[in-house]
């Protein structure tokens, strides 16, 4: 059996999806990925000839999996393929969502989602947005991809401890507002609570962050990792109590999963995407999106009474071992895949 792989295979979630799909089939998975470099005008012309590559290619592959409809979704329709799967990357794969650019990526992913076969939904809040765009429901799969628990294993924190450290995953890109994360941390240092915090990533804003890092006074505090092999991550991790997260738009976290699956109590925004898996002073905090006074109060909530989260802590733990077992999750998601290229 041919597999093709069409996303940016440096992504986590990709690794995920590649690596998940190899074991349960025993088939090694091809890539395929644009090298987007500088200008718009050179992505415009090395998109045009990936799809004029893929529409003239004489490889033939029983599937095609493609990240994201409004750009990877859209080049698997190039493909000669027995069966497309598309996943949506986040709640909606269409951003902007007004103007010229919204208006188009909205037609593009409701061409997508017409003509795939199978289209993946990691958490249900993912749902609306396709059937809104024409999908049929009968084609929607909704399970998260899951995660390697061997890897991402519960580590017990010590919440009795003087001192807390929180941990940040995502990309160092506007989107996830690392620049509010700090501002809140300053605005704890005024309270006389001092958090020491790992930032994992590398993005367009490290030399702005490490700029305003400095003028807040938080440079012994913030130790910036830059981007770390996935395989490393666990170890950070269990470092880390707290997990934060402050964009302002969200789909299903994978970084959430990891997070709650290693034990650190989630601190993110009030989002619809999060509020499907944490609720709000029990497993997790929710803070107003963009608002780093709140995402400050939310913050010294927990560190004020860390104990009263260890049984929310101890709850996400058994969600991820019960929902998100990528062994378990990746074998479905074959048996979906072989039964569809059955069928044609």
């Amino acid at each position: 059996m041919k597999i093709l792989f069409l996303g940016e295979t440096y992504r986590a979630d990709a690794i995920t999806w590649i690596k998940g799909i190899e074991k349960a089939s025993g088939f090694k998975v091809e890539t395929k990925e644009l090298f987007n470099s500088g200008n718009r005008t050179k992505r415009k012309l090395e998109a045009f000839l990936f799809l004029w590559n893929l529409i003239f290619s004489k490889e033939k592959y029983d599937i095609v999996l493609a990240e994201r409809s409004t750009s990877y979704g859209f080049f698997s329709l190039a493909v000669r393929a027995k069966v497309r799967v598309v996943a949506q990357q986040g709640i909606s794969d269409i951003w902007p969502s007004s103007g010229f650019r919204g208006w188009y990526k909205s037609n593009l992913q409701r061409r997508v989602y017409r003509r795939v076969d199978l289209i993946h939904a990691w958490g249900y809040v993912m749902t609306y947005a396709m059937l809104k765009s024409g999908a049929d429901p009968s084609r929607i799969l909704v399970k998260p991809k899951g995660l390697d628990l061997e890897k991402f294993k519960f580590f017990s924190k010590n919440l009795e401890s003087p001192s807390f450290t929180a941990i940040v995953t995502r990309s160092l890109f506007p989107i996830y507002h690392h620049d509010k994360i700090l501002r809140a941390l300053s605005l704890l240092n005024e309270k006389g609570i001092q958090l020491n915090c790992l930032m994992v990533g590398d993005g367009i804003e490290m030399e702005n962050l490490l700029a305003q890092t400095e003028s807040l006074g938080l440079k012994g505090q913030i130790n910036w990792l830059g981007r770390i092999a996935n395989e490393d991550l666990p170890s950070y991790l269990a470092q880390a109590e707290i997990y934060i997260a402050f964009p302002e738009t969200e789909g299903v976290s994978a970084s959430l999963f990891e997070a709650m699956a290693c034990g650190c109590f989630p601190i993110v925004t009030d989002l619809p995407a999060n509020r499907a898996f944490i609720a709000h002073g029990q497993n997790g905090l929710l803070a107003e999106s963009c608002n780093p006074v709140d995402l400050a109060e939310k913050i010294e909530l927990f560190v004020k009474n860390p104990k009263k989260y260890q049984r929310g802590i101890n709850r996400n733990r058994k969600y991820i071992e019960q929902n998100c077992n990528m062994e378990v999750n990746m074998r479905y998601f074959f048996s979906q895949y072989s039964g569809l290229v059955a069928k044609k």
